[in-house]
């Protein structure tokens, strides 16, 4: 019984060995058929059966392989296609005629063209005359901006006692309003203005003075309500007469005592005291008030 189990084991084991080996050998068989111009190519190209059995079998000789040759290029310019960028005609004649040294030495010889510096320096050269053009329109705009903005000067309106003469000759005051630069010593200004006499539109009002011409302030000071006035020696010569006199200390009086600080006036003639004033002889002895021209 057990020799009838191992031989009918035997068979089994035959008969799957051999399915086995008949599924490989279709397989191999399949393979061939449809591999077959590609396997023929391959021993005819390498000369197996020649090397190995010393012959070639005749429908191996007589296969023509259908396969691309090693030497076509089709393959590689499909593949630099899909990786490159494509070529021209031109290019690629040149790349088949020139050798990639010359190539080579053509790249880095093409920086180094004579041509280039010279644009740099133009270039240079552009860029600076910009500058300077872009300087100049910014000075001239700067120019204008200060030009449109007109400088505020802090200024002071001052009232300044000139004289009408009427007709019969008769001499009465007239106030003038004047806007002046304002400083720490607004009534040596408004004296100064004064002493400079009206302007064209005073004039044009009838406006005049009778203070000598020439006649300079040297120094001024308040003091508990009185103005120390010093006069150059212009002051004391007036070619009106005594009006002449009494009308340019009234000016003065008035002038200076439009300030809140100012009572009165003090005259002094380059440094001195003095009691009289010009020939006539003009009471300046003392300080002189608005109330002394009544």
């Amino acid at each position: 019984m057990a020799e009838k189990k191992n031989k009918t084991s035997n068979k089994k084991n035959t008969g799957f060995a051999f399915a086995c080996w008949l599924l490989i050998a279709l397989i191999l068989l399949v393979f061939f058929f449809v591999k077959r111009d590609t396997i023929v190519s391959n021993l005819k190209n390498t000369d197996f059966f020649n090397r190995v059995f010393g012959k070639t079998p005749e429908f191996v000789q007589k296969h023509e392989n259908k396969t691309v040759p090693e030497e076509d290029n089709s393959d590689s310019s499909i593949i630099q296609i899909d990786t490159k960028p494509a070529k021209t005609a031109e290019q690629s004649q040149k790349t088949d005629t020139i050798p990639e040294t010359d190539t080579e030495q053509e790249k880095e010889a093409e920086p180094q063209t004579p041509q280039e510096p010279v644009k740099q320096e133009e270039v240079k050269t552009g860029q600076k005359a910009q500058d300077k053009k872009a300087g100049v329109e910014n000075k001239s705009d700067t120019g204008k901006k200060d030009e449109i903005k007109p400088v505020v000067i802090p200024s002071v309106n001052v009232q300044l006692c000139f004289v009408l003469i009427d007709s019969d000759g008769s001499v009465s005051r007239q106030i003038a309003s004047r806007s002046i630069p304002k400083s720490d010593s607004p009534l040596s200004d408004a004296i100064k203005a004064l002493l400079a006499g009206p302007t064209i539109n005073e004039k044009a009002k009838n406006c005049m003075t009778l203070i000598p011409s020439g006649t300079k302030l040297l120094s001024a000071n308040v003091k508990n309500g009185i103005a120390t006035l010093n006069f150059s020696e212009e002051f004391e010569y007036n070619p009106v007469g005594v009006e002449g006199y009494i009308g340019q200390l009234m000016q003065i009086v008035y002038t200076a005592t439009s300030f809140s600080t100012v009572n009165s006036v003090q005259f002094i003639v380059e440094g001195q005291r003095e009691e009289y004033l010009g020939s006539e002889g003009e009471w300046i002895g003392s300080p002189l008030s608005r109330s002394s021209f009544r």
